[in-house]
């Protein structure tokens, strides 16, 4: 799995922004907040990465148990699905 390349990451005024560029401006309307862990599976997930390893990233990084991570893994691969964002090889 990876991220579509017509999504920029950008920090501006402490606020994440995924913003939607190209041919994702017409399908994604505005701009995407995300959260610090969401910047962290985005971050992986721009390079490529299996399910596996974002649940691995949550629990390294942040005091979650496996469940919790896969939980809240799918729950932003879902939302990264319908928006276009994410693109499963």
């Amino acid at each position: 799995m990876r991220i579509n390349d017509q999504f920029i990451l950008r920090t501006i005024a402490d606020e994440n922004l995924l913003i939607p560029v190209g041919d994702a401006a017409i399908h994604v309307k505005g701009l995407i907040a995300l959260s610090e862990s969401a910047v962290l599976l985005y971050n992986k997930l721009k390079n490529g990465c299996t399910r596996e390893e974002l649940v691995s990233a949550l629990t390294s990084e942040y005091k979650v148990s496996e469940e919790e991570a896969v939980e809240d893994t799918e729950t932003f691969l879902n939302q990264l699905r319908q928006m276009k964002i994410l693109i499963e090889e």
